[in-house]
């Protein structure tokens, strides 16, 4: 009798782990983020979902797995999973315990950041496992090399887009990072009038606050 029971529900959470595991579908989590609140995760379209934050994959450095639970416990299911599909996660007995992954990443800044993801038993953090390797491409504790070796070239990027935000020209300039050089030679009609009318060219530049 028990073991109709435990197939009957071994079963029926198959399917529905199945259908948040179906490529193009979203999977969705009811976990602890950042601090210990409960909170909705989304992984989809290559992005973490988080209250109030969008993490993309490219932007993911590391992430690893702490909290009570062991890894023994989440990387016993994944096997399960390799090795038998979606029930051999089923089938792997629920354990409760903290399963916290840490995910470490790079901001529009270039700045190092880090969030959490927490849950209290490893049939859920088996399946954020594995949509986590599925997405970013990076084992547990695997360092995104590509990324790394970027984040000073996303800092000067990030600072070059600052810097062209706070000069004072006209929007028309701000493309052109305020320069009417640039502006010009990326504009054949301007370059026709300024040839045309060489004399307004000194007024059209102080109009336009260019910096050259």
């Amino acid at each position: 009798m028990h073991s109709i029971y435990r197939l009957a529900a071994g079963t029926a959470a198959a399917a529905a782990i199945g259908l948040s595991a179906t490529p193009g579908v979203a999977a969705v989590y009811q976990a602890l983020c950042t601090g210990g609140s409960e909170c909705t995760v989304t992984l989809a379209n290559g992005q973490i979902g988080t209250p109030g934050l969008v993490i993309k994959k490219d932007q993911v450095l590391s992430w690893s797995q702490g909290g009570s639970g062991s890894k023994t416990d989440v990387g016993m299911g994944v096997a399960g999973v390799v090795l038998f599909g979606i029930p051999g996660l089923i089938g792997f007995a629920a354990k409760k315990h903290d399963y916290t992954f840490s995910i470490n990443y790079v901001d529009e800044a270039g700045n190092i950041q880090a969030t959490a993801v927490g849950f209290k038993n490893n049939v859920p953090a088996n399946q954020f496992m594995m949509e986590m390797m599925g997405m970013t491409g990076l084992s547990l504790g695997e360092v995104n090399k590509d990324l790394q070796g970027r984040i000073d070239q996303i800092k000067a990027e990030s600072a070059e887009k600052a810097r062209i935000a706070s000069l004072d020209c006209a929007r028309a300039l701000k493309t052109y990072s305020c320069s009417w050089d640039a502006y010009v030679a990326a504009n054949p009609a301007v370059q026709i009038w300024a040839k045309k009318y060489p004399s307004m060219v000194p007024a059209e530049k102080a109009r336009l606050r260019a910096i050259d």
